[in-house]
């Protein structure tokens, strides 16, 4: 048993170390083809792997099935989250090239600033010391979010997972960490967070994320789903605005533009018999529209609904 153990640990490090090595070619061949070309190759590369993974296609299209089935055609489904896929690798090729080509001289050249008068809002709250809390899902280029808000001058902590994989892990943090953010990793979270709000800060968060204790019932794209009290109890208790917005790719090149999908204000659940789940439930109708404006940039493979609903899903698309 330990020398099982031992073979299948040996064998993930050498895999880890495979994964890096290979991380750093690529980031050499995309400097030397530039954006077009890195996304091109990296589609390729997408379509092969996805092609060559049924489990996870079976995923992707039984997800993208559940919730998109009354909303698109039944021959776009499969299109939809195979798309999907490549959006994803997309969000590699992304932190890839991103040291190179973003920073204050170019942020311009590739979109990624706020709208005008949205950045004005932000920057009027943040004067006022008005708690925020940004709302995003695993949509589009969510990772390089920090980056354009804060080469766009809003000042804000943002919380985040960190990866298994310490070399990427790296890399992901110095790109989120480019625009001058505040990162906290998330069992910094309960600590951190509530500081910053108490002094009027702004804190970004993936809210997208399945709860299954003591979260609040709700709906996702009208499957039955849990979602956590975080985001409604933070911003009940320091009266925070809720803005949802996400980052969505254009025109399928390193090409960015801010979506902002609804603003909560405290006056809108103060008079809620249930503020908590007022917030939430609102916040995710918000998140369903941002996903709504392009379905194939958001990351199907994801298990939304719980583990449990994703396999059943997974064996439904199977059989068809």
């Amino acid at each position: 048993m330990m020398v099982a153990r031992g073979v299948r640990t040996v064998g993930a490090r050498t895999l880890v170390r495979l994964a890096d090595m290979y991380r750093g070619l690529l980031a050499i061949v995309y400097a030397g083809l530039g954006p077009a070309g890195a996304y091109a190759v990296s589609a390729v590369l997408a379509r092969l792997l996805y092609a060559l993974l049924p489990p996870l296609r079976w995923r992707s299209v039984g997800h993208c099935r559940a919730a998109l089935g009354r909303r698109l055609p039944p021959h776009l489904i499969a299109a939809v989250a195979a798309e999907s896929f490549v959006q994803r690798i997309w969000n590699l090729t992304d932190l890839l090239l991103a040291p190179r080509l973003l920073h204050p001289g170019t942020v311009s050249r590739y979109g990624g600033r706020p709208p005008a008068a949205w950045l004005a809002d932000l920057h009027a709250a943040q004067a006022r010391r008005q708690p925020l809390l940004l709302i995003t899902a695993y949509f589009g280029p969510f990772e390089l979010l920090p980056l354009f808000f804060g080469l766009a001058g809003v000042a804000m902590a943002v919380v985040y997972r960190p990866h298994e994989n310490a070399a990427f892990d790296r890399l992901r943090h110095r790109v989120r960490g480019l625009g001058g953010c505040e990162l906290v990793p998330d069992h910094e979270a309960v600590r951190r967070v509530p500081q910053i709000l108490a002094t009027g800060g702004t804190v970004a968060l993936v809210a997208d994320h399945a709860a299954p204790r003591h979260g609040v019932p709700i709906t996702f794209f009208d499957l039955p789903a849990t979602a956590p009290k975080t985001v409604g109890l933070l911003a009940q208790q320091y009266g925070a605005e809720v803005v949802v917005a996400g980052l969505r790719r254009v025109r399928r090149s390193f090409r960015f533009e801010f979506i902002s999908v609804d603003v909560i204000r405290p006056p809108d659940w103060s008079e809620a018999p249930d503020p908590i789940r007022m917030i939430t439930q609102r916040y995710v109708r918000g998140l369903e529209r941002l996903i709504c404006t392009d379905p194939t940039q958001y990351a199907w493979a994801y298990a939304r609904w719980g583990e449990e609903v994703a396999q059943r899903l997974a064996v439904e698309a199977a059989a068809k």
